[in-house]
């Protein structure tokens, strides 16, 4: 009797060995820098427009590279937004496959991050003209105290188109997680 459970539970663990093996990948939410050949503008993009992005280092997960010097990322532009009247130009971009040195290509779902953000611009501009309050205050001794404020009018400067070139720092986030 005791030899048939033995058997049984032997059986069992050898069949069950590859819920215990760990396979190295990147988890979602993970970062990978990379950067652009050309450099991207909302003045010469649209929605949907082909983008490339190149991997400058190697990314190793337990002494195994995940990701080679020189894989390209591609993806497309997801937003566009163009300038208008008190607000810059915005882009957003989504990753959907890499390509391997090799030429092998794999699909992901992934996003570009510019400086900490999804959306590249989308931000207010400067007012074209100030206007000056006056608010009066009574001082103790003074009698006559008070301030000159100078507050935005309501008008604002149009907008302009931005772009990231080589230099900015670009982050691709993994929104699943990366097997090999």
């Amino acid at each position: 009797m005791i030899k048939k459970i033995l058997l049984i539970f032997f059986t069992l663990f050898v069949t069950n060995l590859s819920v215990f093996a760990y396979t190295a990948h990147l988890p979602k939410g993970s970062l990978v820098k990379v950067y652009t050949k050309i450099p991207l503008n909302t003045q010469n993009l649209e929605e949907g427009s082909k983008v490339y992005f190149i991997v400058p280092a190697d990314v190793w997960v337990l002494e195994e590279r995940i990701i080679e010097k020189g894989d390209i990322f591609k993806g497309y532009v997801s937003m566009l937004k163009m300038p208008s009247k008190g607000i810059n130009a915005a882009m957003q971009i989504t990753i959907d496959t890499i390509v391997k040195k090799d030429g092998r290509t794999k699909k992901i779902k992934g996003e570009i991050i510019f400086n900490s953000e999804r959306t590249l611009g989308g931000n207010l501009t400067n007012p074209a003209s100030y206007n000056t309050t006056i608010h009066p205050r009574k001082v103790y001794g003074d009698p006559w105290g008070g301030s000159l404020q100078y507050v935005p009018s309501g008008d604002w400067e149009f907008g302009h188109h931005v772009g990231i070139t080589s230099k900015d720092n670009i982050f691709v986030q993994f929104n699943e997680d990366y097997y090999i």
